[in-house]
C-alpha cells in the first residue's frame, strides 16, 4: 500500500496531515500528475474530522493563485491568508497580488509553464472550486501594529470576494481581525456574511473599530443568534452594544476583551 493511503486511512492528525502533503510535494517535484492522486484520497480525507486542520500549504496556495485551479486543493479544509504565514516562512512569503498593476515577485515555481488569466492572484483563490472543503478561513492582518511586518497576504478592499466565494457556505471558522478597515458599510457587508454563512461556529472582528451602531446593527442580525463565538475586542463597544447583544441573547457567544464583564470565561467556552 503506497504510503499516501496508510496515511488517509489511519488516526487522523496535523502529524498526517504534513506527511501527506510533503509526500504528494514528492510526487509533484519528480513530474507527477496529483489530480489522481487527489481523486483517489479524497474520500478517506473526507471521513477525517472536520476539527483536524488540513491546512493548505504555502506553496500550495501560491500555485492555486497563479493558477486558478490546483486538484491537490481540494483535499484542505483550511486556509491561511495571514501575515502569519511569515511568522515560520519568512524568505517565501510575499502578498498576493490584488488589483490589476500588481507586481509579481515570483519566489518560487508557481508560474512555470503557466500563463496567466486576466484575474488576479486574490480572485483566482476566492473564486478556486477545489476549496469547497474549506471549514476555516483566516485573513486577519496578524501583525498591524508590527513595523517589519511584510504587510498581509490579502487585503479584502470591500466584501465583494469573500461574499461570493464558493466555499464561504462551508465555513465553521472565519477571522476578519484588522481586515475591515476599508469596507464602506461594514455592518450590512457583516450581516449579509453572516447570512451567507450559515454552517459559521466562530467569527473574529476583533481590531476593526467598527463601532457602537455597527455592533448593535451586528447584535440584531438572526443570523448572529446561531454563533456560539464571536470575538469583538477592539471595536469601540459600549452599554449600548453590550446590552444589545445580551438582549439578542448573544450574552456567552460574545468575547469582548474591552469589558471585563463580557470576557468569556472558561465555563462559558465549555458550553459554547
Amino acid at each position: 500500500m503506497e504510503r499516501e493511503f496508510e496515511l488517509v486511512r489511519g488516526e487522523a492528525s496535523k502529524a498526517a496531515w504534513d506527511e501527506l502533503t510533503a509526500a504528494l510535494e514528492a510526487r509533484r517535484a519528480a513530474g507527477e500528475d496529483l489530480a489522481a492522486w487527489a481523486e483517489a484520497l479524497a474520500p478517506a480525507l473526507a471521513r477525517w474530522p472536520d476539527s483536524v486542520p488540513r491546512l493548505l500549504p504555502l506553496q500550495w496556495t501560491y500555485r492555486l493563485a497563479a493558477r486558478g485551479s490546483l486538484p491537490e486543493a481540494a483535499l484542505a479544509n483550511a486556509l491561511l491568508l495571514s501575515d502569519r504565514w511569515a511568522m515560520t516562512h519568512f524568505e517565501e512569503f510575499r502578498p498576493l497580488t490584488q488589483r490589476d498593476d500588481d507586481a509579481h515577485d515570483i519566489l518560487g515555481d508557481e508560474y512555470d509553464d503557466v500563463v496567466p488569466d486576466a484575474r488576479t492572484e486574490q480572485e483566482r483563490v476566492f473564486q478556486a472550486r477545489e476549496l469547497g472543503a474549506l471549514r476555516s478561513l483566516d485573513v486577519a492582518f496578524f501583525s498591524d501594529d508590527n513595523p517589519y511586518s511584510p504587510g498581509p497576504m490579502v487585503w479584502l478592499e470591500s466584501p465583494a470576494l469573500l461574499l461570493a466565494a464558493p466555499f464561504l457556505a462551508g465555513l465553521h471558522a472565519l477571522n476578519l481581525s484588522h481586515a475591515l478597515a476599508s469596507w464602506d458599510d461594514p455592518a450590512a457587508a457583516l450581516i449579509e456574511l453572516l447570512r451567507r454563512a450559515p454552517a459559521l461556529r466562530r467569527i473574529d472582528l476583533s481590531h476593526n473599530d467598527l463601532g457602537e451602531a455597527a455592533l448593535i446593527a451586528l447584535a440584531g442580525c438572526p443570523e448572529a443568534r446561531q454563533l456560539p463565538r464571536i470575538v469583538l475586542t477592539g471595536n469601540g463597544s459600549g452599554e449600548a452594544s453590550r446590552q444589545a447583544f445580551a438582549a439578542a441573547g448573544l450574552r456567552r457567544a460574545v468575547e469582548d476583551l474591552d469589558d471585563e464583564d463580557y470576557e468569556m470565561g472558561e465555563d462559558d467556552a465549555d458550553e459554547a
